[in-house]
């Protein structure tokens, strides 16, 4: 991952309202919200960029990554930067930058990666990504 990621480099992002729960006894979010706040822009960002049709399309995450930059604290909204990249023939990635506004400049608090693997559950395989996915990312990603 890289700190130094530019964030007009994206074409999606979602905010998110952090939630007192979201909090640790250290009085910043715990580092283990960041991987849901990756699922929940991962979520909007199917919705959004593909009408994604989960019981056709499916897919299982191989690998994530976080770079914990800054904390966050509550009361704030963060914001959740994504964009498709790598794509494979049944795998790709998800890169992340997850930024917060403090005094009224925008700072990244983490960036972060998971790499997906398109699956059908029914048969408990790998698939290959359908083409009409493909073209919707390379068309909205400009890739």
């Amino acid at each position: 991952m890289n700190k130094n990621i530019e964030l007009d480099s994206f074409n999606f992002h979602t905010i998110i309202p952090l939630r007192w729960k979201d909090i640790d006894q250290f009085g910043h979010v715990n580092n283990s919200n960041y991987l849901t706040f990756f699922e929940v822009a991962r979520f909007y960002y199917c919705k959004e960029v593909n009408h994604w049709d989960w019981d056709l399309n499916q897919f299982i995450i191989a690998q994530a990554e976080v770079e914990y930059l800054r904390p966050l604290f509550f009361p704030n909204d963060v914001k959740v930067y994504l964009k498709v990249a790598d794509l494979g023939t049944k795998s790709f990635a998800f890169y992340y930058a997850v930024t917060f506004l403090k005094n009224g400049i925008e700072k990244i608090a983490a960036t972060g990666k998971t790499t997906q693997v398109m699956y059908d559950v029914k048969q408990q395989k790998t698939i290959e990504i359908p083409s009409n996915i493909l073209e919707q990312w390379k068309q909205f990603e400009g890739i």
